[in-house]
Formats: structure tokens, sequence, C-alpha cells
């Protein structure tokens, strides 16, 4: 049965959400790991997750600092706050604390030394505030640590898949009608260095994956459909028909039939630690 976000019952909504945040966490958190490693968040840290959401990025964090560290994560919204709490706490991990807050009113009781985000500068109306703040709160030495995409385009795999290219399309179409900076991953070398970093460590890794087994046929279609309210209110309802249950298939179909693979837009990690004041 073919369904969409504006006539699904809210259950289904609710599934459809939890299963594309499963599969974007199978896609991603791998790359997070790695990038969060390099970057030196370790053992004994203490360490300020921004924008933790439903805590994906909170359970890497809390592994990598350890039983002797401490994570503390701020978010606005409550719900996501609550599920962050619970999937933490029944992975065993007591060093992890929670507030409903921003970043611009959080005041932290000494100063941390790390602070991490993973996609939150892109969805902040004010992302150079973000980072000057985020280095104001860590300690001279202290830990940087953004990872954001560049979704003002996406990288065309080989040979062409059309129906793949025009899913793409239409998520990197929505980013460039509906937030500031699409490319927020691109700008965060001359942003850290804005807010008073030294020039960051930065790499751009894109998901290249295909095959009968990829999930990224299914998390892309479950990424559409969980921002047709938007487009639609963006006027791009004539731009988004044919997102149906059937989609993953024929996206894995037309990847299996031309033995392409995709291509999602890039990901950038970029860090850095605070320099001592000049003199």
């Amino acid at each position: 049965m073919s369904t969409s976000t504006h006539t699904a019952p809210a259950t289904n909504r609710t599934d459809h959400e939890r299963r594309r945040l499963a599969l974007q966490a199978s896609v991603l958190n791998p790359l997070t790991d790695s990038f969060l490693r390099r970057a030196g968040v370790a053992g004994g840290m203490r360490v300020l997750e921004v924008g933790c959401g439903i805590g994906e990025v909170s359970l890497i964090s809390a592994r990598l600092v350890g039983p002797h560290g401490r994570l503390h994560c701020i978010d606005t919204n409550a719900h996501a706050l609550e599920t962050a709490e619970a999937r933490v706490r029944s992975a065993g991990h007591d060093q992890v604390t929670f507030e409903q807050t921003d970043i611009a009113s959080h005041t932290p009781v000494r100063a941390y030394d790390a602070v991490i985000g993973r996609h939150v500068l892109i969805h902040t109306p004010d992302a150079p505030a973000v980072l000057r703040k985020a280095v104001s709160m860590v300690h001279v030495g202290g830990l940087i640590a953004f990872q954001e995409y560049d979704l003002s385009y996406f990288p065309r795999g080989y040979p062409e898949l059309p129906l793949m290219n025009s899913v793409l399309e239409l998520i990197v179409e929505f980013y460039r009608r509906a937030v500031s900076r699409p490319n927020i991953g691109s700008q965060l070398f001359w942003l850290m260095q804005e807010a008073g970093l030294p020039s960051p460590e930065c790499r751009m890794e894109c998901v290249m994956d295909g095959g009968p087994h990829s999930p990224v046929y299914e998390w892309l279609t479950e990424t559409l459909r969980s921002l047709l309210p938007q487009m639609e209110a963006l006027g791009m309802t004539t731009m988004t028909t044919g997102v149906s249950d059937t989609l993953p298939q024929r996206l894995r179909d037309e990847a299996m039939e031309q033995r392409g693979a995709v291509i999602i837009p890039p990901m950038i990690g970029a860090f850095a630690r605070k320099p001592f004041a000049k003199a």
C-alpha cells in the first residue's frame, strides 16, 4: 500500500521515523566513531554534546569517554532527550547527564575538555555564534569537533541511476531552499577560524554503497518521506509524487540492473583545539 507522510496515521509516521533513524545510524555511525577518535575524544574526558537528539552520537561518545569520563548532552526537544536518556541508561552508561536547553543558555560548572556535535549547525540560525560559545566553554587546549553535511549537491556515481538521482536531487533541493547554509560542512574550515580557532583538521567523506543488501535504498526513502510535509510547505508538492512503499525496491532494482553505487552527499568532520590567548 502506498503511503505518504501527510496521509498516514501518526503511528505509521512514528514507525517510519524510527526506522529512518535506525537506518541512518547503521550508515553514519561508523564515520562518526572514527571522526571522534581521530579528533581525540578519549577516556576520562569531560565532554559536552550539542543537539544530542535521540542519542546516537551520545552512545558513541559515552563509550569513548568511558566510566571515568563525563558526558553532558543538551537538546531543546524534551521527547528526544527522554529517548536518548533511556537508550544511554539501558546501555549501562551512568556517566552521562542530560539537560533541556540550547547552547546559548547553557552555563557549564567548569570548562569542558571538548564540545562536539553532529548535524547541528545546519539547523542553527547562527552557526558562528554556536561555535564561538563552544570555544568559550572549553579550557585552553580543549577540543571543538563538529561533523556536518554539505547538502548543496551530491556526487553522481557511475553509471547514472536516474531514479536514485531524482531522489537525491529532491533532498538536496529541499535543503537548498530550507536552510541558510546547506553547505555548512564545507564552511567549517572557515567558520572555526572565525570563531577564534586555528586552522582545523578536516576530512570530507562520502558513503558509497550498493548491492542487494545495502540499507541506503530504504534510508533515502524514509528520509524523503520524513521531509514531505516541509517540502509541501515550500511549494515542492508536485515534485514529491511517487514516494511509496515500493520505492526502496525500485531503487534497489535500478542499482542492481546497472551495477551502480549510490553516493550520499558528503559529510565533513572538522576539529581544532583552543589556543592560548594572544598577549
